[in-house]
Formats: C-alpha cells, sequence, structure tokens
C-alpha cells in the first residue's frame, strides 16, 4: 500500500505559473500494523521525510520570505495527505474489528 504526498510544483517555487506540475511522492505503509502506535509512528516520520524531500531542507538563508514559504509548503504537503492517512487507519481498525470478531464468532461456536 502507499500514501502520495501531490503538491503542485509552483508551491515548492519549482515552476512559473503556466507549467506548474505536480509534485508526488510514494509513502510505503503497507508493512506497518496501523492499529498499534508504532505503527502510526513509523508512519509518521515517513510521511514527514517525504513532506521534507517535496518541500525541501530548511532554507540556508534567514529570508522571512523563503522560510515562510518552505513552511507554507510543509503544511500544504501535511494537508494533501490527511485524508489518506485517516482512510488508511480506518481501514486498518476496521480490518482488526473484523478478525477479532471472526475469533469471537468461533468461540461462540463451541
Amino acid at each position: 500500500m502507499l500514501m502520495r504526498i501531490v503538491l503542485p510544483a509552483l508551491a515548492l517555487g519549482l515552476a512559473a505559473p503556466a507549467v506548474a506540475q505536480p509534485t508526488t511522492v510514494a509513502v510505503p505503509f503497507g508493512d506497518l500494523d496501523l492499529t498499534k502506535p508504532a505503527g502510526r509512528e513509523t508512519l509518521d516520520a515517513r510521511l514527514d521525510r517525504a513532506a521534507r524531500k517535496v518541500c525541501g531542507g530548511v532554507p540556508a538563508t534567514r529570508v522571512l520570505a523563503e522560510v515562510k514559504a518552505h513552511r507554507e509548503c510543509l503544511v500544504a504537503a501535511r494537508a494533501s495527505y490527511k485524508d489518506q492517512v485517516e482512510l488508511a487507519l480506518n481501514n486498518a481498525n476496521a480490518r482488526r474489528v473484523a478478525v477479532l470478531a471472526d475469533k469471537l464468532g468461533m468461540l461462540a461456536s463451541f
């Protein structure tokens, strides 16, 4: 399973408005158990690294406009995957509930 962070290149300062192309980074999470805190923390760390990859590192200069643009890029990146994270967590929890219900059903049949 993959989660995608998508931002217009314009938001990253990479292109002129007429040619802005989306930037996408895939974040794998199929190996994580999102029903456990450790899995969610690992996903958060991966998403944070991906957002920083899309937005670049902290500007080397102390120019306020660059720092502000970088911060706005990170906010936009995080907003771009918020719904996907919520869906992935809900799906993981639903699968866990289904497995537990199945186990309870098997116990009840004895």
